[in-house]
Formats: C-alpha cells, structure tokens, sequence
C-alpha cells in the first residue's frame, strides 16, 4: 500500500505516536476508506466532507485543528482530484450556506428570564382588569368551645335568667340531665343552683339570678352573675357577721378548699378554715360570722388543689340583701355601673401581697373623669382590707370606677340605697359586651379607653320586643340608659374597648358587670363584586 495512503488511513499520526481518538476517528467512522473499491471518485470524495463537515460541527466552537489533525499530504480520490481539494470546496460551499444557530447554556437561560417575564406581564393586566373586591369591617363571631355557667343556689325564691348569641343552650340542676332552653328566657329555679351550657360551636352563654324580698321602699333584691368555675378567687364582705360563703362544686368529684381571711388588722388566724371537703355535685355554706364575729370588713380567698369551684358570699341583714361573686386581684382593675341615686358609697380594698400597697382612684362621670376626694392615695397593710368612704365625691352620680396600684389589690364598692345595698365588682372590658336582665334595668356604660368610642346596643325582650341604641362615648365618660320593665338580652358592641354593667332600682338596690362575648373579633368579611361570577 502507499505510504501516503497508510497515512492517511491509519489515522494521519507518524510512527510510533498515538492515535488521536476525538474528532477525526469519528470522521473515519462516518466515511469509508476512499480506496474502497465500492466509494470512488466523486461520491466518495463528498461523503468524506460530509462526514468531516459533521465533526467539525461536533467541536467546540473555539477548537482549532492541529497539526497532527490534518492531512500532511493529499489522498487521491479518483482521475486528476485529492479529498484536499474537495474538502477545500465544499467548506467554501457550507460558509456560504446559513447556519444553525448554536444554543449554549447562557442562551437557553436568556430565553427562560424573557419567557418568565412576559408570563409575569401577562398576569398583571389580567388581575388590574378584574375588579376590585369590596371591603366591610366588621364584627365576626368565631366558632367557640362549649361553656358551662354555675348559678349558685339562693337565698330567697328567684328567677333565672338565660341568653346567648346563639337561640337554644341546655339548662340542668347540678347532679341532674340537661334540658333544652330557647333563649332569651326567665324561669322561677326556687333556692337551688342551676348549670347553664352551651355546645361546641354556639355564642357564650350568660345568665344571672335574682331574688326580690318585699316591696315598695321596704323591698330589698339580690342579683348575681352566674360564673365558670375555677380554681380559686376573692370575695370582699362588709359585715361579715351577717354574711356567709356558699361554695359549689359542678364537678365529679370532691373537692378540697382552703379559705384565708384577711380584715383591717391584717391575716386572722380561724380553726375550720382548712382541707374542707365539698362534695361533688352540690353546695356547701362555709360559716364566715363564726370565723370572723366582728363587724369590719373582711376578705375571704379561697383555693382548691383538687377540682374547680365557684362561691359568693351571701349578706342579709338589716341593711338588705346581696350576693357577691368571687373576683381576682390585679394591678389595674375596672368597676362598672355604680348606681345613680345612692345615699351611701363605701369602696373595699385588700392587699394581698406581704408589702403596702398604694393605690389611686378615678371616677368616670357624665362629664367626664375626676379623682374623688380622699381616694387619690390610699395606703393599704399588708394582708389587710379597709373601706373608703366615697359618699361625698360619688354625690349619687352614676359612674364607672378605675382602680390602679403599685401592686395587684382587691376591689369593690358597696352602694346603699334606703334599706338594701348592692355591691359592684370588676369587670373586664372589651369591644362587646352582653348581659341578661330578668326584669329590665339600666345599663351604664364607661369609656375606660384612650380614644371616643362609638357604641351600638341591641336589647330583645322576653316579650318579642326589641331597643336600639346608638352613642358616642368621649375618653372617660359613662352613659347610662334605662331599659324598662321587662326582662330580656343586651348586647353591646364599641370601636374600642369599654366596661359595662346593669343595674336595677325599682326594687331594691342591685348591679350586675355585663360579660364578655366570646369569640367576637374585629375581621375584615369580605363581599364578593357581583360582576365576578
């Protein structure tokens, strides 16, 4: 064979090199030999540029061919041509034919940023073509646990009071099944307690009971909310040897109570005050005028390890009638609907912390706040209760009260009225309030709040009946309104947060704080444009 040939076919390096395997093997491999006797002449030359057109295509586009890459001389391919010579032509022929663009990676990217945006653009028209949705701000109930209220059993013959957001909640003596009550409602319990329970997914419930004894200016009424029950809490009395403590157990089983006592002189020491068992599912009165025979003022705080509890302190005297529900401490606390037209007005404090405790109140009027006299600094012992006479500052206006300490404290204010009393205690505020009124009332309402808030109340009565009313509170003002004779819901909604509370006068002296509504939260309900189907 010739020496140019083996060359050439043996893949153009010289003795003893080693094969360049890239580019050039692939072209051998798409090409026969060109001394094939079945490729000759012009065929053959224009199948070995194709194939080498095709592994110049495969190389990068910077490669540069060496040396060693090329042909060192030419291979005849028939009569009077050289594969040189026809590669020659052929690549002059290809550069002037157009080419196939070659896609790199950083194109191929370039390409997905346009595609992205122009998807990105084409969605914004879209959306800026709808319209917008419509917006209201308003109260939305959320969806609420079961609750289970606790009226204590009474002194006197009394009525019961039931509502709720919701039109039924389940009614049942304290060891007995639950039957279903359409409410709002009034119904006559006698002197025994009573369970009040909503369900999973109802508004809250609320309810009270009252009693009235006697009539005319001789009448003396009681009323009280009914409560959860809790491990523990306070109740201030202001004659304790006329009073007692009624502590109820709803739950299944016994349960165990310490009681602690506190008066003017500081903590007192009693036997019986310790380990007391109440049985599950019913009541027992604790003899407070035993423990403490005087005639001050005395806080009773109760706590069970074992079990919940609910208890009230029951006064019935010559100085009327009341029942006190159990309250907590607290640095800053909120006392609602102070009656208007009372001839007497004695604030009760306790400190229960082992440090004096100083504490400043202030007064929410119609016209406005004010500090009552001989209330802006009051000094109170440690583990001690006094009274503050207020009669004079109050002058039987109808108010709200603030009370702040340097130190949590405990506080009531006992209102008198011919010959009953009435005691109003905390309340929380909150941006919507309800209460139940088994013989209609007065409602007063107190901005404790930094800014004016505007008010909406809806009162349905036991009747069928329904009073609306709107206000418009200025920072520490209290508004009152008189409800009627007729029993019924109240429920009261404000842009900001107040406290609330009813009294009752007709007969008697009684004020009950106004509850919380559970779950009611200021969310945006959203209204869908009728233009979107």
């Amino acid at each position: 064979m010739d020496p140019t040939e083996q060359n050439g076919t043996a893949g153009q390096n010289g003795p003893g090199e080693p094969q360049d395997l890239s580019a050039p093997r692939r072209a051998r491999r798409g090409a026969p030999a060109p001394t094939d006797p079945e490729v000759s002449g012009e065929q053959g030359a224009r199948r070995a540029a194709e194939s080498g057109s095709r592994a110049r295509r495969a190389q990068p586009e910077d490669a540069v061919p060496t040396r060693a890459e090329a042909p060192e001389s030419p291979v005849q391919a028939g009569p009077g041509r050289t594969v040189e010579s026809e590669q020659t032509a052929d690549s002059a022929q290809t550069a002037a034919e157009p080419q196939a663009p070659v896609r790199t990676l950083a194109g191929v990217a370039a390409l997905r940023a346009v595609g992205f945006a122009v998807l990105a653009l084409a969605v914004g028209i879209a959306c800026a073509l709808i319209p917008r949705q419509q917006r209201d701000l308003g109260v939305v109930a959320g969806v609420v646990p079961g609750q289970t209220l606790v009226c204590s059993p009474s002194q006197q013959a009394a009525q019961l009071g039931a509502a709720s957001t919701s039109p039924t909640l389940q009614i049942a003596d304290l060891d007995g099944p639950g039957s279903e009550l359409k409410v709002p409602a009034s119904i006559s319990i006698g002197t025994s307690g009573r369970l009040v329970r909503s369900v999973s997914g109802q508004g809250r419930p609320t309810a009270t009971t009252m009693s009235v004894v006697g009539r005319g200016a001789a009448a003396a009424s009681s009323w009280s909310n009914c409560a959860t029950a809790s491990t523990g809490g306070m109740v201030i009395v202001a004659d304790p040897s006329s009073s007692d403590i009624l502590v109820t157990n709803p739950e299944a089983d016994d349960a165990s109570v310490d009681v602690s006592l506190s008066s003017a002189k500081g903590a007192i020491s009693a036997t019986g005050t310790r380990g007391i068992t109440v049985p599950a599912h019913s009541s027992k009165v604790l003899p407070l005028s035993v423990w403490v025979p005087g005639s001050s003022p005395v806080t009773a705080t109760l706590s069970t390890d074992s079990g919940r509890l609910v208890a009230v302190a029951r006064t019935r005297g010559t100085a009327g009638a009341e029942t006190i529900a159990m309250s907590s401490p607290a640095q800053n606390l909120w006392i609602p609907a102070v009656p208007a037209g009372v001839t007497g007005a004695e604030l009760l404090v306790f400190n229960p912390t082992a440090s004096r405790a100083t504490a400043k109140v202030t007064a929410l009027a119609a016209g406005g706040p004010f500090t009552p006299e001989g209330a802006d600094q009051i000094e109170i012992e440690p583990h001690s209760t006094i009274a503050v006479d207020v009669s004079k500052a109050l002058a039987g206006e109808a108010v709200g009260l603030s009370v702040s300490a340097n130190t949590a404290v405990g506080a009531q204010l006992m209102a008198t009225k011919g010959k009953d009393i009435s005691m109003a205690t905390p309340a929380a505020a909150a941006t919507s309030l309800q209460s139940v009124l088994p013989r209609g009332g007065t409602v007063s309402l107190s901005n404790s709040s930094d800014q004016p808030a505007r008010i909406r109340g809806t009162y349905r009565t036991l009747s069928g009946g329904t009073i609306g009313f709107t206000a418009l509170l200025p920072t520490g003002v209290t508004w009152t309104k008189d409800l009627g004779t007729t029993g019924g819901h109240l429920v009261v909604t404000a842009d900001h947060a107040i406290i609330g509370g009813v009294w009752y006068s007709r007969e008697g002296l009684s004020s009950v704080p106004m509850s919380v509504v559970s779950g009611a939260v200021r969310s945006p309900r959203i209204v869908v444009d009728p233009q979107l189907s």
